[in-house]
């Protein structure tokens, strides 16, 4: 009777401790090639949980409830056409902020770019920063790694993206002349990772044990926050990028 007491408690912590692995759901609202995915990807390696590919912030939005993990762009809440979801100092949990890189096989100034085909995100944000800088031809992209991808086969002249794509530009022929790390650009993406609800803690730690160990090497110019006024960060990059 004591062994069958024994097991029936074993069988009990082992459902638990199954149920509580996949209780968090992280949701890529991103391109599978992306940063996001790769982000969410290291966390769930050592937060258990379950990944959903949704390819687009709308599509993503449905998925967001109770236990759920994403990372959001800071430009997406000043686009009407998302279903944002509701942003406070409680969901979240760090900051992304990323060097931007402009490059091309051809060019070596941005006043050069004047009428080529650069590549980047589709966004309104990116479209308006570089339209500023007097580059009108934008070939948008849902991702940092399709539009790699689109620039190695040629298919723009240009390329406009985080530094940790740098790599792999130069290695296709790429010249990349102007940077946000020197000033010499002004737009640095700044992205949130939000819980809604979970273990905030496991994924903090979780977050922060990645920015000392994996993730330099992954993501150069890649800069975490998870300490100090987060909101408050994140609403000036949201003014910013309006």
């Amino acid at each position: 009777m004591k062994n069958y007491i024994h097991i029936i408690a074993l069988s009990w912590i082992i459902s638990f401790c199954a149920g509580f692995a996949h209780a968090l759901t992280a949701v890529n609202p991103g391109s599978e090639e992306g940063v996001f995915r790769q982000v969410l990807t290291d966390i769930l390696e050592t937060v258990p949980g379950d990944f959903v590919q949704a390819n687009t912030p709308q599509a993503a939005s449905v998925y967001l409830g109770d236990d759920t993990l994403t990372v959001w762009a800071s430009d997406w809440p000043a686009n009407p056409e998302i279903n944002s979801p509701e942003i406070t100092a409680e969901n979240i949990v760090a900051l992304m902020t990323y060097e931007t890189i402009l490059c091309s096989r051809t060019a070596t100034t941005i006043e050069e770019l004047s009428g080529a085909k650069v590549a980047s995100w589709g966004s309104d944000s990116v479209q308006k920063y570089l339209n500023g800088l007097g580059i009108s031809e934008i070939v948008p992209y849902s991702g940092s790694g399709s539009m790699t991808k689109g620039f190695v086969a040629g298919d723009a002249d240009a390329i406009f993206t985080i530094q940790s794509r740098q790599a792999a530009i130069e290695e296709s022929g790429g010249n990349c002349f102007a940077t946000s790390a020197d000033d010499t650009l002004t737009y640095r993406f700044v992205d949130a990772i939000l819980l809604f609800g979970g273990d905030t803690e496991a994924v903090t730690t979780a977050i922060r044990n990645l920015v000392n160990t994996t993730w330099p090497d992954k993501f150069a110019g890649q800069v975490i926050y998870t300490e100090g006024d987060l909101k408050g960060m994140y609403d000036t990059a949201v003014e910013q990028f309006k």
